[in-house]
């Protein structure tokens, strides 16, 4: 299994069994001008700011970071070690794991890989400072325009938990002011979810339901906005939930947040 550009998703099955020193073979790397280049093994030079390519003769090629546009690289054991201790409900024994991949990784895909499945597993621990803390290093070195969506709401779910709210805020209104409608929808969602614990119900109210109404193309992010802005109704004594959560049965009904109606459509 192989991991391609920086700000990629996390891969969990395909285990290959290759060893998490300080190097990792790569299979290809391909510059910003298309070359693709096929490599015995890479490394990444902190102080030149530079990828070192080894060829399958030895031979050493430097690229400046800024000629590279993406890696393939193989995934480390050490990563596939700690997806099984997460899978096996043993967080815990995965952390020292992926530390260890974002020193000796760095820059090399899977250490942004192994700060997403620690972010998820210190929220799971309530630690929503050190999750902001280790996403906002994904983010330093992640142009924000490649950071997959999923990523964005988990560095939201991050700062909203650890109270760093006006950093939030910004980057709510920097993505709903973008182009890219799937984003734009998720950080609406987020900030009704934001205004709601800030007690702001009518304003929270608002936002759920300009995801309804403007976001209707982006399916991923209706069915929670249709039942938290039921409830929210329900909370005001608003008769206008009941219809939105017969929509939310009808049009959702295989969804998680449809289920939590409990079958009362």
């Amino acid at each position: 299994m192989k991991q391609w550009c920086r700000g990629g998703t996390i891969l969990v099955a395909g285990v290959l069994a290759f060893g998490s020193s300080g190097t990792a073979r790569a299979d290809k790397v391909t510059l910003t001008n298309d070359r693709e280049i096929d490599a015995k093994q890479v490394t990444w030079r902190e102080s030149d700011q530079e990828y070192r390519v080894e060829m399958a003769d030895g031979t050493i090629m430097p690229f400046p970071k800024a000629q590279v546009a993406r890696l393939q690289v193989d995934k480390p054991a050490d990563y596939a070690k700690a997806m099984q201790l997460v899978t096996a409900k043993q967080p815990d024994a995965a952390i020292p794991l992926l530390e260890g991949l974002t020193t000796s990784y760095k820059m090399r895909n899977w250490d942004n890989e192994a700060r997403k499945v620690l972010a998820q597993i210190y929220l799971g621990k309530n630690d929503a400072k050190k999750a902001a803390l280790t996403l906002d290093d994904y983010f330093s070195s992640v142009p924000k325009a490649e950071v997959p969506v999923d990523v964005q709401v988990l560095y939201w779910k991050a700062l909203l938990g650890a109270d760093r709210s006006s950093t939030l805020k910004k980057e709510l209104d920097d993505v709903i002011a973008g182009n890219d409608r799937e984003t734009a929808a998720a950080a609406q969602l987020m900030r009704g979810t934001m205004n709601r614990q800030a007690g702001l119900k009518e304003a929270a109210f608002l936002d759920y339901m300009r995801v309804v109404e403007l976001f209707k193309d982006v399916k991923s992010v209706q069915p929670e906005a249709l039942f938290k802005a039921a409830e929210l109704l329900e909370e005001m004594r608003d008769p206008r939930a009941e219809p939105l959560r017969k929509k939310l049965a009808q049009e959702y009904k295989d969804s998680e947040w449809a289920a939590k109606l409990g079958g009362r459509y």
